[in-house]
């Protein structure tokens, strides 16, 4: 084998190992970008249940207001509070607070919830994609010495011509030429 024949291929594994590392510079940036967007999401999650908390909070303070103006209401006009159907409302007025304050909580949790699992999402591609990256570079240098050695073969550079990667002995024999592939045709 002719030195030669060794340029495209170390030519094609150093390209593929260039080519590789610009690969696994771009898989490391995007996965640093999927890990930022991750921990803005976590931030996200935290908020929704901070302001659900606080929401809730506030509709029942609200609740316990109505339920002030109404025995007020109640008081002014003669009745008795928390008995009869003035009890009967008062209660009433108070499980439909709690309802919207839970209601509240539930909607926070569940928007909280998606934002977790979009950040495990992207926290997952990330560490894929930087799994990829690390290994860019190799299976790149790889395949330019496998193009390099393909070139190599196919252009004649092993003793071959014509693109063929056949020697020039067995071209002549298959032109149907006179060699020694011809005598030993039979043998094979």
């Amino acid at each position: 084998m002719c030195w030669m024949a060794l340029i495209p291929i170390a030519i094609g594994a150093v390209q593929g190992m260039q080519q590789g590392q610009q690969q696994k510079a771009a898989a490391n940036a995007q996965a640093g970008a999927l890990r930022q967007n991750a921990l803005y999401l976590n931030q996200a999650a935290a908020d929704s249940k901070v302001r659900g908390m606080q929401e809730a909070d506030w509709t029942r303070v609200q609740t316990q207001g109505l339920i002030g103006s109404q025995r007020a209401a109640m008081a002014a006009s003669g009745g008795v509070i928390g008995q009869d159907s003035y009890g009967v409302l008062e209660q009433d007025v108070a499980q439909l607070g709690e309802l919207d304050a839970l209601t509240i909580s539930n909607n926070a949790a569940r928007e909280a919830y998606g934002y977790e699992v979009d950040a495990s999402d992207k926290l997952l591609t990330a560490k894929n994609l930087k799994k990829q990256g690390s290994k860019a570079p190799m299976m790149s240098m790889l395949g330019g010495a496998i193009g390099g050695a393909s070139s190599s073969f196919s252009g004649g550079l092993f003793g071959g011509g014509g693109g063929s990667g056949f020697s020039a002995g067995t071209q002549t024999a298959i032109a149907g030429g006179t060699s020694r592939l011809n005598y030993n045709q039979g043998y094979a």
